[in-house]
């Protein structure tokens, strides 16, 4: 059976829009409005977004459950991949000693005021990671590096960070 989308279900193009909408605002209420943790929004976001696939724009149920499942795999292997990969490198820079060295430099070179030096990182390294890699690898690589540097673990992958250290650890 060949399914054949309907690309207008309300008839009209606002309305069509609006109901496009209502999985992203659904997503955006559960994480801003009810400050409901990342996954359990996504979660839930995805399933209005598969009822609504069934039930306005007419997909048969087996064909929404096998996209639905081969996009969740899809996810889950983005998110490995790059964890995978920002543990190997931080790892790496760790063994290799390089990292003790970056520490050093940035210290001498920049500043030790930790705030600093996270927007430093966040901001240069962070938006050259994401234009050579893209898809969140930025974060994979740049919260262990803040990490590193002491920041909590939590402030090391929030942005805006919210309770970074005043002090640097590695200062003293």
């Amino acid at each position: 059976m060949v399914f054949h989308q309907i690309l207008n279900p309300a008839h009209h193009v606002a309305l069509t829009a609006i109901l496009a909408l209502i999985p992203f605002a659904v997503l955006l209420a559960l994480l801003a409005g009810f400050r409901i943790t990342a996954w359990l929004s996504v979660i839930v976001g995805s399933i209005v977004t598969l009822a609504m696939a069934i039930g306005v724009w007419k997909m048969p149920l087996g064909t929404g459950l096998h996209a639905y499942f081969l996009g969740s795999l899809t996810g889950f292997w983005d998110i490995d991949w790059i964890t995978l990969w920002g543990v190997v490198i931080f790892n790496t820079l760790t063994l290799t000693g390089i990292f003790d060295t970056f520490k050093t430099w940035l210290i001498s070179q920049a500043t030790a005021d930790i705030r600093v030096q996270t927007i430093l990182l966040a901001w240069s390294l962070g938006a050259l990671l994401e234009g050579l890699v893209g898809f969140g690898y930025p974060w994979a690589v740049m919260a262990p590096i803040l990490i590193g540097f002491g920041i909590v673990e939590l402030d090391a992958s929030a942005w805006p960070p919210l309770r970074i250290m005043p002090r640097c650890p590695m200062a003293h």
